[in-house]
């Protein structure tokens, strides 16, 4: 299985010990793993659940992702020592064209604080081409992006993991924010594919807790290198 690492230095081993300790608090405001097929995400009162081609939705399961160009396992916990897990399940976007926009819309509960951000993780695949394919978190209401337009990464055959933190300062409470999806691609054969998504709020570590984490690192560095 093909594995994206990066290497830590003392700055990088604190932002990951940020996102361990941000992950850990997190709040989720919905998440999706598509085990329930295509009734689940039309019948779901939560999330409503659209895509531009209005003709429904391509969900499988790990069984069915072969002939879509993915595999139907994935690493969860990017150690290629572990047994690798069948995904429950996963969308192809371009389900009858390409370029096609996949959506979920739910309205915003209860007001996210000013030490809090939003994180929206998912794993994403490639069926053949996916040139133009994005994600983007929107706010309906105010009709302002949250997150700006990114580009998923995609990898053919084996799914990675995406991670997007975005501000929320933009987004109040009873606010109709969207997650798009843009599968990219020229036709219903190529494009994005989606599996487990994961949208949730999670606290910013303040500035003197992130000094304190970093001091800590650094410090446990020196003690490792002078045994």
């Amino acid at each position: 299985m093909k594995h994206i690492f990066t290497k830590l230095t003392a700055a990088g081993a604190l932002l990951s010990v940020s996102c361990l300790i941000n992950v850990a608090n997190a709040g989720v405001i919905f998440s999706e793993d598509f085990s329930g097929g295509s009734t689940s995400l039309v019948n779901s009162t939560n999330v409503a659940w659209a895509d531009s081609s209005g003709i429904g939705f391509e969900v499988y399961q790990s069984g069915s992702a072969s002939p879509r160009g993915m595999s139907g396992t994935y690493d969860h916990d990017n150690d290629p020592t572990t047994a690798q897990i069948k995904i429950p399940g996963a969308i192809e976007v371009n389900d009858n064209a390409g370029n096609v926009t996949l959506t979920a819309t739910f309205t915003l509960d209860s007001a996210i604080t000013a030490n809090q951000e939003g994180l929206l993780t998912f794993f994403g695949g490639a069926r053949q081409s996916s040139d133009g394919a994005s994600v983007e978190v929107f706010n309906v209401t105010q009709n302002t992006t949250l997150s700006g337009v990114l580009e998923s990464v995609l990898t053919t055959k084996e799914w990675t993991f995406n991670s997007f933190a975005f501000n929320t300062t933009a987004a109040a409470a009873g606010d109709e924010i969207q997650v798009r999806w843009i599968g990219g691609g020229s036709n219903s054969a190529n494009g994005q594919e989606v599996a487990l998504v994961n949208l949730s709020v999670v606290d910013v570590p303040a500035p003197a807790t992130a000094a304190i984490l970093a001091l800590g690192l650094l410090g446990f560095g020196a003690r490792r290198f002078k045994k």
